[in-house]
């Protein structure tokens, strides 16, 4: 019962991660459906097995309070980030085949 209530679990986790909610997004549609969303990309590879286009999004997620459920005299603040998202999205015939997404974070000191 163990194992099953296991599996059940990681498929659940798998299946709502949002790199499966992106590949169902955007596998089998036209490249101007991203396009629309993240602009021109920043660059282009041409393979035999498809192109490959990189497209860029940037964030600055601001500072805010962390809430420790306590009364403190001194409270706890993440620091500002820059969010870099990058997408590697694989086209074939003019048609989304594959899509990866890359997250990094940089602190603004």
């Amino acid at each position: 019962m163990r194992v099953l209530l296991f599996i059940v679990a990681v498929i659940i986790m798998v299946s709502c991660s949002s790199q499966r909610n992106l590949q169902k997004t955007y596998i089998g549609k036209p490249l101007s459906s991203l396009e629309s969303e993240l602009g021109k990309p920043q660059t282009v590879f041409n393979k035999e097995s498809g192109d490959i286009y990189i497209f860029e999004k940037v964030e600055m997620l601001e500072s805010t309070e962390i809430s420790q459920h306590k009364l403190t005299l001194d409270p706890m603040v993440t620091p500002k980030v820059k969010k870099t998202s990058r997408y590697t999205v694989t086209v074939v015939d003019e048609v989304i085949t594959k899509i990866e997404l890359e997250e990094q974070y940089d602190r603004n000191n």
